[in-house]
């Protein structure tokens, strides 16, 4: 009769064994399973800092590569709740691949950090990712300036001779003819789209009217008449979808086909690779190549060689890594074996072949292919970007009148940015294939029709190196001041870089030793990286020892001692005269070391005792290094001043010093920056100054806003600004301001012909074409030799016409 017993405790003990491994193991697997529950960003200068949320914290692991940095997470799992970052200044877009256990986190970055750290936390469970974007820059200036005179390593006898030969040594006046600084003109990478294969193929379909519109290309009737479709079945709907979605993509309503995509990636639709194809290209042409071309690698893989849209996607895929600036890649996919194109798609995979190979830098073969396919009707006026790679090209290649035919395609074309350097470009190839006179007049177009903007100074440069060449002594001083005219107002780096050193060669083969010196130092200190601080240092290294030579003959010991000084690891790495440096050692003796007043004032900024005494130190410091031509010192002054003291007695001022020294640099990011902050310091001048800068940047909203700013707090208006004013409001055609503005101007000597042919053009603009033409003849007979009146003369021919 014990077996009920026996049997309970059997069940008991098998009841507590399966109690006891079940609390044991759930709560295992309970805690394998991790939740991404959140993603938080917060900036910092120089950092960005993400903090990934989770239940738990998981074993993660990290890769970065350009602008692209992967977080893969094991054992994770997105929350239903998750929010993604927004798109910003930072991140463009957040990924999420989900591979059986494994959570592949994928952050397009807008640009390429320089370290990507990652540490976990436990309170609460996060993962920290940090981005740093710039270096340490805590050290302050002040001891950094102090310390810049410690040794450096000694290059090696090879690189010593590197740096001492130049190909234009001892025969400089050939410098002006045959050096060229590489210009920039960025078009916007445009994507294809041919014709795709058809979706309807049954003569009785309900959606054949849609096929037969997209035959036509007769896309705004497509969308018209999709929307009047009813009745039709789940698959005639996708179908249709997929339609209205490339019609949509055509007729630039980028947004809305990019909804109705992602409807259908959610659906199993009859044609998934079309519905992929067309999402990858709708993200490129929105200005997400990185993320098409990232969705592209993934679908690539899986499709047939010879499924009809494969082609296709490798196309694209091509063109997206062209965007992204691998032309590797690009090359890659479209050589990719056994993958049969179609003939209608040869001439664009040539295409883009010859701008993989331009990318490479096999320029030659890019050129070859692009002349080849210069009889494709309407290719190169379709993709101007490829247009400007052939031009460049050939251009760089010394293949200068075919770099003139590529050019002058673009020049027909309404660029958005780019068409001053296009202009230039023509002029320069029609000039360097040896048509002076043709190269030489559409090098004056530029410097008329776009003044102010990196073509036309480039162009304004070139003319003064074509005066030079063609002249004599005479011309090369007025060559000198031309350049230093144009060093000092240009706002393009490159520009300012060429002319400040042509400046510098000019003086010194005028004799001008001891002023080409002061010019070239100043180069070399503006310009450190420039690819002429070879030429600079060669020519410095021939003038020094003349000037100090006379100098010290002249009994002037202590300027010779300052020239020395200033130069001293110049003259030791490019070797001197014995006997030249036995008499700068006298000289030393005599003099001792130069009080300079920048050293001073960084001596009082580092004893001083607390941030009031440091205070009044910060203008003299920033006005200082200005003068000295040391610009990024006198920036890092001036910001920290402003950022402490934005009301501060000096911040009117000191804004001022930031703006000119943000000029000498190049920085116009951080100089319109600075512009656009809210407790910036604000004046009558600054705010004049402001116009001119955002001028510049063809930001016409912005000069009216800074001017009319300008206005409310001083009467009255200097001429200049206010024909600035009136250019600003006719570019924006706010016409009745603009014309009101040129009224008070046509009677000035210096705008009087400027604002007559402006009022004319606003006449015109309002259809009162006998009161223009009127104007017009009025300015041509008063006036028709300056630059104006011809345009008022080329201007009255057209409109009688």
């Amino acid at each position: 009769m014990s077996y009920p017993t026996q049997i309970i405790k059997i069940l008991g003990i098998a009841l507590f064994l399966l109690l006891f491994f079940l609390s044991s193991v759930l709560p295992v697997r309970a805690a394998s399973r991790v939740t991404l529950t959140g993603i938080e960003k917060k900036e910092d200068v120089g950092r960005t800092l993400i903090s990934f949320n989770f239940t738990s914290l998981p074993e993660f692991a990290v890769e970065s590569s350009g602008q692209r940095v992967d977080l893969l997470l094991q054992n994770v799992w997105v929350s239903a709740q998750m929010r993604k970052l927004p798109e910003d200044e930072t991140v463009v877009k957040i990924l999420f691949a989900q591979k059986q256990q494994e959570l592949l986190t994928s952050l397009l970055l807008r640009r390429a950090p320089v370290e990507v750290r990652a540490e976990s936390k436990l309170a609460p469970p996060r993962i920290e990712m940090e981005l740093l974007w710039e270096g340490d820059t805590q050290a302050r200036p002040g001891v950094a300036f102090r310390i810049s005179d410690m040794p450096v390593r000694k290059a090696g006898k090879k690189a010593q001779e590197f740096e001492q030969k130049s190909p234009w040594d001892g025969r400089w006046n050939a410098f002006f003819r045959e050096y060229r600084s590489d210009f920039k003109i960025t078009i916007p990478q445009k994507y294809s789209l041919p014709s795709l294969p058809k979706l309807v193929m049954d003569s009785t379909s309900p959606l054949l009217p849609l096929q037969q519109f997209a035959d036509e290309g007769k896309w705004l009737s497509l969308i018209r008449k999709a929307g009047q479709l009813q009745g039709l079945t789940v698959e005639q709907q996708e179908i249709r979808d997929l339609l209205l979605s490339e019609a949509q993509l055509r007729t630039d309503a980028v947004a809305a086909a990019l909804y109705r995509l992602e409807q259908l990636q959610d659906q199993q639709t009859a044609d998934p690779v079309r519905v992929d194809y067309l999402t990858a290209y709708a993200e490129a042409v929105a200005g997400q190549p990185m993320v098409a071309e990232l969705q592209l690698q993934e679908l690539l893989p899986t499709l047939d060689k010879t499924a009809p849209l494969t082609s296709y996607c490798y196309l694209l895929a091509a063109e997206t890594a062209l965007a992204g600036k691998k032309p590797q890649q690009a090359l890659d996919y479209l050589k990719t074996e056994k993958l049969p194109w179609p003939t209608s798609l040869l001439s664009l995979v040539d295409l883009r072949t010859a701008d993989a190979r331009a990318g490479l830098g096999e320029l030659k073969e890019a050129v070859e292919l692009y002349r080849e396919l210069e009889e494709e009707e309407g290719l190169y006026g379709y993709y101007p970007a490829a247009c400007n790679r052939a031009a460049t090209s050939a251009f760089k290649v010394g293949e200068y009148a075919t770099a003139g035919r590529f050019y002058g395609r673009l020049g027909e074309q309404q660029l958005e940015t780019g068409a001053d350097l296009v202009q230039f470009a023509i002029g320069s190839s029609a000039y360097e294939a040896g048509d002076i006179d043709w190269g030489v007049i559409g090098l004056q177009k530029a410097t008329l029709d776009w003044p102010g903007t990196e073509g036309g100074e480039r162009a304004e440069l070139r003319l003064i190196d074509h005066k030079l060449i063609s002249g004599d002594e005479f011309e090369l001083a007025k060559a000198a001041t031309s350049y230093a005219q144009l060093a000092q107002h240009s706002a393009f780096r490159k520009v300012r870089e060429e002319a400040f050193f042509k400046r510098g060669l000019s003086l010194y083969l005028l004799a001008e030793h001891r002023e080409s010196i002061n010019d070239l130092m100043r180069f070399r200190r503006e310009f450190g990286s420039s690819e002429l601080r070879r030429e600079a240092d060669l020519l410095l290294l021939k003038q020094i020892p003349i000037v100090v030579n006379k100098l010290l003959q002249q009994g002037n010991d202590f300027d010779a001692v300052v020239l020395v000084e200033q130069n001293r690891k110049l003259l030791l790495r490019g070797g001197v005269d014995q006997n030249f440096l036995q008499d700068l050692a006298e000289s030393f003796e005599n003099l001792g070391l130069y009080p300079r007043a920048g050293r001073v004032l960084l001596y009082l900024y580092d004893r001083a005792k607390s941030e009031s005494e440091r205070k009044p130190l910060y203008l003299p410091l920033a006005r200082t290094f200005l003068k000295r031509g040391e610009y990024s010192n006198a920036s890092d002054y001036a910001d920290r001043y402003l950022k402490k003291y934005p009301r501060g007695k000096d911040a009117g001022a000191i804004f001022g010093l930031l703006l000119d020294a943000f000029e000498k640099q190049g920085r116009t990011e951080e100089m319109i920056a600075w512009l656009e902050r809210k407790n910036r310091p604000s004046s009558p001048e600054l705010e004049s100054r402001a116009a001119w800068i955002y001028w510049q940047q063809q930001r016409y909203e912005e000069v009216v806003r800074s001017l009319e700013k300008a206005l409310k707090t001083e009467k009255g208006m200097p001429v200049k600004e206010m024909a600035l004013l009136a250019e600003a409001y006719y570019q924006l055609r706010r016409n009745a301001a603009a014309d009101e503005a040129f009224f008070h101007l046509q009677d000035d000597p210096e705008y009087a012909s400027q604002a007559r042919y402006r009022r004319a053009q606003i006449l015109l603009r309002a259809g009162k074409k006998r009161s223009a033409l009127n104007l017009l003849a009025k300015l041509v007979e008063e006036d028709g030799n300056s630059p104006w009146g011809k345009l008022a003369q080329d201007l009255l021919i057209q409109e009688k016409r």
